[in-house]
């Protein structure tokens, strides 16, 4: 029998009321689960095409937003669709318009975030002063033979784009500041340092004269270079930035200032999208000399070394100069925009990635971290994403810095083709979003669309279509409410984890200074984040000023405010600094547990007294680690209180024959003999090799343990799950309708509570663990929906099969068990049909069929073309034996594509949107015939694909906005002539179960 959906079992069939009260749970966190607040629900980014929007279509659409359950936007201009009614970014006319924003949302109950430079997402605008822009320090280098004279121009010829987010710029421009000039004499394909001779005092305007030495020798000139892109400010020039706030805040406080903190609850940021120019780092006027402040020594002669090879110093300059980046990102760009918002009662939200900061910090410092990376076609990875990248980045900063708001740019390009999206697809992608630490959903997104109808012209090709166009539009509340209710939950506590992974960032920065926009995204992690969330732990990421400035070692754990972490994990790591693995030493021989991965460090970090470092680095690594040896190639040794693990083959396993059970890895079976998995799977009971999809999100609340799970794979999951917790009753949480059971099933083990954990594919659920002890509970059953009562000494249940029944109980501490047998439950009935087909919408013919079996619409090409919603109608009738108690029917439509409604005798009895639900039939069905209708809505692209020429614009748009200044686009025009088509409407089979309440006493 196929595995039914547990939470909308135990919902639908009403055979346990909810909990009304619990006095042991905050009343105002389940009150407020059933309704969660509107700062919960969804927001959605808004593009404004060239800000050409009206009063009138901006009070429509946020109607449309506010009555399907969206709960704030996220406003950010972008470049015009029309020839007219386009309206200049920050000008009188558009701060009206953002007034009327304001004005609307706070009637509506909506909140409004405002992105902070425009049109578009980087940071800037054409008010920007030119001596305020963006700039890069770029280098040109000759190769020249000794000994000669060199008299001439230096250098100007700029390299040519190597990478995806470098443009191209004209070479050096007379006008472009000369920072310094250096040469070096080429040893060996490398620079030899103790050559480096600067040169900068002897250049004249942009030419130079050199006697050069005997030898081959590179001379290199070092430019101070605009980036000409959309007149992004300086993010490095710290009285930059603070005009910059001034101007863009203060516009925007001039019309709507009495509403920040309120209705306008955030400026935003987006993910650093600043190009450079070939070859070029991010730099600004003075940081040489400030530079030299900080690090106490003067760069110019080492600016080769960010480029070129120079020999054991490279790595040490390279670090340091993306430290002192790093700094300067913070306090030139971060605190100016921080700061301002603050002094004005206003939080500012940061994508803190693609730049030169640490991540994990940068996180911090803001007040609504957002994290982004949508699981799917562009990055290609299956839905159980358990990559380390920019969302485990930002949740980890969120954590460590105290930061409870993670907000999160979702399903950016979760298809090429944005019209392929379906309900389901968006509730999966934003499990793992909450996975990973997000409770906070930004769509991505609306755009501003006066056309009623869909269009190709360009607007967003990223942004899924999640708006009115939209053909499954009128059923997204159930998305939107189950969101909400997620998020509501996730922000309860804290967040709480086993396993501290120690940040590569420090390592990375000593490769690398011109990868600033990829940190996050390069590092090989390997399989790491699936061997530990797999298998029953969570973590952070843990940086270095954390560690060396913020954590505490207390009872064998690494403290940082409430987050205690049991062990540490240093993943591939060559260099780190002194000071992180001096406190790492401390936890060890204080009891901790710290584990190094493929290899040990051996390196220091930075140019100061490098060598002394180097050689401190190895003694102590020396003294806290043992090589690998034996079978399993695991090297341990017990230090002070604690103990230290070197094992390879762990983020690095290319070879088939690595170890892949969970019951058998050696890296596995070292977590698992100091700390016991948080959410554990008996693997070999279970007869399974390995975990490939069920996870989940422990969160603190209290006295209260708080589990998130969730089954990201496209199979059910029927597991015995132990809890790392005792002493506490469970109860869970329906995300879908807010309903809240308490679980009477569980077994208390010495590892924890076990409970039978039953979820449909994708199926997700909150687990709520409550101090106190049940009187009576079942300990192992058959039956599904267990519940007690305690008073009447009685157990029930839902019988699915014939056959043998039984529960044991525990009561008072004593086990008994209890069995009967089942022989009346028939067979599910098929509806073979017929079933009549009705397709019509305003564009597309009316077809009727009669179908005799169940196919797709995309199986015909009469009908392959159609997205809307596809009418089915047939009459069903149940022998009335099973009509009444103890039985209980159900409605099993089969597979649907994708969206389904169902109405018997013209009622509705639910909505069926995310695989393997059932519906209620309970009561609803009479003696004789029925009507039953079921009403199925696809997805758009099945009409897009079909589409040949643009639809005219409306003549009463057209008087406003004129012509389109596009017709199509590339990308969203791909989606013209796109196949295979999913699959599309009632696919069945259609099934009526009959189950059975079962009523068990206990002695």
């Amino acid at each position: 029998m196929r595995t039914s959906c547990l939470l909308i079992i135990m919902t639908l069939l009403l055979l346990e009321p909810p909990i009304t009260s619990q006095a042991s749970l905050p009343d105002q966190i389940q009150d407020s689960f059933l309704s969660p607040p509107m700062d919960c629900f969804p927001h959605t980014r808004w593009w404004w095409p060239g800000s050409a929007v009206t009063k009138d279509e901006i009070t429509w659409e946020l109607e449309q937003m506010r009555s399907k359950g969206i709960g704030g936007v996220e406003q950010i201009s972008m470049g015009p669709v029309y020839e007219k009614g386009n309206i200049e970014y920050l000008s009188d006319e558009y701060l009206e318009m953002a007034k009327h924003t304001v004005a609307e949302a706070k009637r509506l109950g909506m909140e409004v975030s405002f992105n902070f430079g425009g049109p578009g997402w980087v940071i800037g605008g054409d008010w920007v002063p030119q001596e305020d822009r963006s700039k890069n320090l770029v280098p040109t280098q000759i190769d020249l033979k000794g000994p000669i004279v060199f008299d001439g121009p230096l250098p100007t010829e700029l390299a040519e784009p190597s990478r995806s987010w470098e443009h191209k710029v004209p070479d050096i421009q007379a006008t472009d500041p000369l920072v310094a000039v250096v040469a070096g004499r080429i040893e060996e394909g490398r620079i030899d340092p103790n050559s480096l001779v600067v040169l900068s005092d002897r250049a004249v305007g942009q030419s130079l004269r050199w006697e050069v030495p005997e030898g081959e020798w590179r001379l290199m000139a070092f430019w101070l270079k605009f980036t000409g892109q959309g007149a992004a400010v300086d993010h490095f020039d710290r009285e930059a930035m603070i005009r910059y706030c001034e101007h863009v805040g203060g516009r925007y406080e001039s019309v709507v200032g009495e509403e920040f903190g309120k209705t306008v609850d955030s400026f935003f940021c987006d993910s650093f999208e600043v190009s450079l120019v070939p070859n070029g780092i991010y730099w600004s006027t003075g940081l040489m000399e400030e530079f030299a402040t900080r690090k106490g020594y003067d760069l110019t002669p080492y600016l080769p070394a960010v480029w070129q090879d120079m020999g054991e110093i490279t790595p040490k300059i390279r670090y340091d100069v993306n430290e002192f980046l790093h700094e300067m990102g913070l306090e030139a760009f971060f605190d100016p925009f921080i700061d301002w918002c603050e002094e004005h009662g206003i939080k500012g939200r940061i994508q803190p990635y693609g730049f030169t900061t640490d991540n994990i910090e940068a996180a911090g410092r803001t007040h609504i971290p957002e994290m982004e990376i949508t699981a799917g076609e562009k990055d290609a990875v299956p839905w159980f994403d358990t990559r380390i990248g920019p969302k485990k980045y930002v949740s980890s900063g969120a954590h460590l810095y105290g930061r409870n708001i993670v907000t999160t740019e979702a399903y950016t390009y979760l298809h090429w083709r944005p019209f392929r999206s379906t309900l389901e697809e968006l509730k999966i992608a934003s499990d793992i979003y909450f996975r990973t630490g997000c409770n906070k959903i930004y769509h991505h997104g609306y755009v501003f669309h006066p056309e009623r109808d869909i269009s190709l012209a360009p607007s967003s090709d990223s942004a899924m279509r999640i708006d009115p166009t939209n053909v499954w539009w009128d059923y997204y509340p159930h998305l939107s409410s189950y969101l909400a209710r997620c998020c509501h939950l996730l922000r309860q506590g804290h967040f709480t984890a086993d396993i501290a992974v120690y940040s590569p960032l420090a390592n990375q920065w000593t490769k690398d200074v011109l990868n600033a926009r990829r940190w996050t995204r390069d590092f090989d992690w390997g399989s790491l984040g699936k061997l530990l969330v797999a298998n029953g732990y969570d973590f952070d990421l843990l940086n270095d000023d954390t560690l060396q400035n913020r954590a505490t070692v207390e009872d064998q754990q690494i403290w940082v405010g409430d987050l205690g972490y049991k062990i540490i994990l240093l993943p591939n790591i060559e260099a780190a600094p002194l000071e992180t693995l001096q406190f790492i030493e401390q936890f060890v021989r204080e009891g901790g547990v710290a584990i190094a991965l493929e290899r040990v460090p051996d390196q220091s970090v930075g140019l100061t007294d490098w060598k002394e470092k180097d050689k401190k680095v190895r003694d102590l690594v020396h003294a806290l680690f043992a090589d690998p040896i034996g079978r399993d190639g695991v090297g341990e040794r017990e230090v002070g209180r604690g103990w230290t693990y070197y094992i390879k083959k762990v983020i690095d396993r290319s070879d088939v024959l690595d170890w892949r059970s969970s019951a058998l890895d050696p890296f596995i079976k070292v977590l698992r003999h100091h700390v016991r998995p948080d959410f554990g799977i008996d693997f070999a009971r279970a007869g399974i090799r390995e975990n490939n999809g069920l996870t989940f999100v422990h969160r603190v609340v209290g006295d209260s343990d708080l589990y998130f799970v969730t089954n990201i794979q496209d199979r059910p999951s029927e597991l015995p799950i132990t809890f790392r917790v005792e002493g506490k009753v469970p109860s869970i949480w329906n995300p879908y309708n807010g309903e809240v059971h308490r679980l009477f099933e569980y077994k208390i083990m010495r590892e924890g509570t076990e409970i039978p954990l039953r979820l449909a594919p994708y199926e997700s659920t909150f687990i709520f663990f409550d101090p106190g002890v049940d009187p009576l509970h079942v300990s192992g059953s058959n039956l599904l929906n267990v519940g007690v009562d305690a008073e009447r000494k009685r157990i029930d249940g839902v019988a699915t099969a014939n056959g043998a029944v039984f529960a044991s109980v525990v009561n008072e501490g004593d086990s008994q068990d209890l069995e009967t047998v089942i022989d009346d439950l028939p067979a599910p009935f098929i509806l073979d049909g017929p079933w009549n087909l009705v397709l019509e919408s305003p564009h597309f013919s009316r077809v009727e069929k009669q179908l005799f079996h169940l196919e797709s619409w995309t199986d015909d090409l009469q009908t392959e073309s159609f997205s809307g919603t596809g009418v089915y109608e047939t009459r069903i009738e149940i022998p009335k034996t099973y009509l009444s108690d103890p039985y209980a029917l159900s409605l099993d439509l089969g597979k649907v594509g994708q969206v389904a409604e169902a109405f018997v005798n013209g009622e509705s009895i639910g909505v069926h949107w995310v695989r393997d639900q059932v519906l209620d039939l309970t009561g609803h069905l009479h003696e004789g015939p029925n009507d039953l209708r079921i009403e199925v809505t696809n997805t758009l692209i099945n009409r897009v694909s079909h589409l040949t020429d643009p639809s005219p614009l409306p003549p009463e748009l057209e008087a406003h906005y004129g012509k389109r200044l596009y017709e199509k686009s590339g990308r969203m025009s791909a989606s013209v002539g796109f196949e295979p088509l999913p699959a599309s409407g009632l696919l069945g089979p259609v099934r009526v179960v009959v189950r059975k309440r079962v009523e068990l006493s206990v002695d």
